[in-house]
């Protein structure tokens, strides 16, 4: 019986050890320092906005990106794109319509590695009720207890039931770039 406890604990030790590294690590984002923007096109010139209120979950590792899992939800109703007139009209139901659909959602699925050592995050976005598939390219730096993403995809309006159909006043493509500093937990 003392033979088969001696060869039992360096087999559930090995098994922890394997449960451990298999895990992410976790991370909190800090709101002050961190941004989600956009880059749309009106009247065929470019504008920049950001949503002020938005929140992240990001459980990811370098060494296992397989493991990991990001979670980024913005309220719509925060948006500012410094023109009042605008972020008005972007308000309307139209478009983000926040009294019906008060969050945008991104969720990865899957996330892999890229040869240049940056990574994909595969997933689905949801904004006025709708889902579809979004691909967010991302680099993630780590020193210490802190971290760095810093991501960004595109996404066609239309698709997602935002706006008016015509594109000729405004664009159909909208860049998304996501800036999160990050503390261990």
């Amino acid at each position: 019986m003392n033979s088969q406890i001696k060869w039992f604990v360096p087999i559930l030790f090995s098994i922890s050890v394997v449960a451990t590294s298999t895990l992410a690590s976790e991370w909190e984002f800090l709101n002050d320092s961190s941004s989600v923007r956009f880059i749309g096109v009106q009247e065929e010139s470019a504008f920049r906005g950001r949503f002020e209120d938005f929140s992240a979950a990001i459980s990811f590792d370098v060494d296992n990106p397989s493991h990991g899992k990001i979670i980024g939800v913005v309220r719509v109703e925060s948006v500012n794109s410094g023109d009042q007139e605008r972020d008005s009209t972007l308000l309307d139901a139209e478009w983000f319509y926040p009294e019906k659909y008060p969050e945008s959602r991104f969720e990865s699925e899957r996330i892999e590695e890229l040869s240049d050592g940056t990574f994909q995050a595969h997933g689905q976005l949801t904004l006025r009720g709708e889902t579809g598939p979004v691909t967010m390219d991302f680099s993630f730096e780590t020193s210490d207890l802190e971290a760095h993403l810093s991501g960004s995809f595109e996404i066609k309006r239309l698709d997602f039931g935002v706006g008016w159909p015509a594109t000729n006043w405004v664009g159909d493509e909208v860049f998304v770039q996501i800036e999160l500093d990050l503390e261990g937990q």
